[in-house]
């Protein structure tokens, strides 16, 4: 990413409820992007386009300086420009399952997204889009960002309330875990290598592969 931003803009989040506004995923030079063939700039397209749809959940201003309403309480995403690798951070959308609103993670090279709950404010960055199973329980991230990761990563994690835990981490060598899906609430699929392996967790939380690591 070589883009510049300004460093004066942060997005306000309104807290509570998270009803859903899909997602839209960072593809260069494809949908809203198709003639856009930086991240950077992508995520900010994305963004331009999710914000009005948010029915006034999600705003971005410039200013310093966060008003906060007395009825609703408001959570600012401040650009982080002071420390040696900055990060820009952009609104992709709300997913009502997990109940977190999404942000693109921009540093210079490589991409995070940053997962905000929408009850209580608190955040963290995971490698990919979040692939949710089907009871909302459990999701995983794929990581194939060479610029962050030396290997891939499949990595699933758990959904405890407002909790996030890592719950299972694969990292092959040789192959790339892709077209990951799931099964069911409790298993998933995967290409190993030239073939298709599954990963199960059975009652007591223990992560299994049919192929092997």
């Amino acid at each position: 990413m070589r883009s510049s931003f300004s460093v004066a803009c942060w997005l306000a989040l309104l807290s509570g409820a998270a009803s859903g506004q899909q997602p839209i995923p960072i593809t260069d030079g494809e949908g809203l992007c198709r003639t856009i063939l930086n991240s950077g700039q992508c995520a900010a397209a994305v963004e331009a386009h999710q914000i009005p749809l948010s029915r006034g959940r999600v705003r971005r201003d410039a200013g310093s300086t966060l008003g906060v309403d007395e009825r609703i309480r408001e959570l600012s995403v401040v650009h982080d420009t002071t420390s040696e690798r900055p990060v820009y951070f952009f609104f992709l959308g709300i997913c009502s399952s997990l109940g977190y609103y999404l942000l693109w993670a921009q540093p210079y090279e490589g991409h995070f997204i940053r997962l905000v709950n929408a009850r209580t404010g608190w955040s963290t960055l995971i490698d990919d889009m979040p692939m949710v199973s089907p009871d909302g329980r459990r999701f995983a991230t794929v990581a194939l960002d060479r610029e962050v990761h030396s290997n891939p990563e499949l990595v699933v994690w758990r959904v405890d309330g407002d909790t996030l835990r890592r719950e299972w981490r694969l990292v092959p060598t040789y192959w790339t875990p892709e077209r990951v899906h799931w099964l069911s609430n409790r298993s998933l699929e995967f290409a190993h290598g030239e073939g298709v392996d599954t990963a199960e967790v059975d009652s007591t939380g223990i992560w299994t592969t049919r192929l092997g690591p």
